[in-house]
């Protein structure tokens, strides 16, 4: 099955302009040519993506498929974009991971500094885990990478900028707050661990993971939000000790 970026233009056109006829008036299409896009994914996967009426509803399949379009034309615009730019000789583009706690801390001052030494150049700057950004700069997806080291890195050139510890810190508000700060693992594998990604199964052994220390691991991308659940008491997170300063309600 193959998606053709024709018909996630249709579908995501419809949704955004709010109907069948607007969104051909916007592609400068037929009316009938965005509604054989929209059909023909719904054929290819075998459900509805709206519910149709006098006003356009997404399924829980086509609110999916919408972020999918999404993607995948922006970066399909972005391409277009670079190849127009490389074709100019305008500009060359740095691509930078950084994770949640560098951004937060040493982004600004770092970028800002950058840019004033290499205003021609365009950045894209995207935040992501640690595991992640690892993977990223491997993969070639981004020229560098700031972040936490981690156990191997002998494929990278690596240069140290700071020290930190990262800690494990968990609420008075906790209903195991007392268990836990005793030191009780009991009290742990009864606790969900916030975390901004799982590692992959084939990065660690399973008896090292340390998702299995815990009751289940939710997945929270925003820092500010897995701080807050925390002191929420709602679960248990790891955060630099910079953090760690700002936040004396983790303990």
């Amino acid at each position: 099955m193959r998606l053709e970026n024709s018909e996630l233009r249709a579908f995501r056109a419809v949704i955004e302009e709010g109907g069948f006829k607007r969104a051909a008036d916007a592609l400068h299409i037929s009316q009938s040519a965005v509604s054989q896009a929209v059909a023909g994914l719904e054929s290819k996967i075998g459900m509805s993506l709206v519910q149709r009426g006098k006003e356009l509803r997404l399924t829980d399949v086509g609110k999916r498929l919408f972020e999918h379009a999404v993607d995948v034309l922006r970066d399909e615009q972005q391409t277009l974009e670079d190849i127009a730019q490389l074709k100019q000789g305008k500009t060359e583009t740095l691509n930078l991971a950084l994770s949640a706690s560098l951004n937060r801390f040493y982004a600004p001052e770092l970028i800002s500094t950058y840019y004033q030494e290499n205003p021609r150049t365009r950045m894209k700057v995207s935040e992501m885990p640690a595991r992640s950004i690892i993977s990223a700069v491997l993969s070639g997806n981004v020229e560098l990478g700031l972040g936490p080291f981690q156990k191997d890195m002998a494929a990278f050139a690596t240069t140290p900028l700071y020290t930190d510890s990262r800690h494990l810190v968990v609420s008075p508000r906790h209903a195991r707050y007392q268990q836990m700060m005793r030191g009780d693992e009991c009290a742990l594998k009864l606790t969900p661990l916030i975390a901004s990604a799982l590692d992959s199964p084939d990065m660690r052994p399973s008896i090292a993971r340390l998702r299995d220390q815990f009751s289940t691991v939710w997945e929270v991308s925003s820092l500010s939000l897995r701080i807050h659940m925390v002191e929420q008491g709602m679960g248990v997170t790891f955060i630099d000790r910079k953090l760690l300063l700002e936040h004396p309600s983790c303990v």
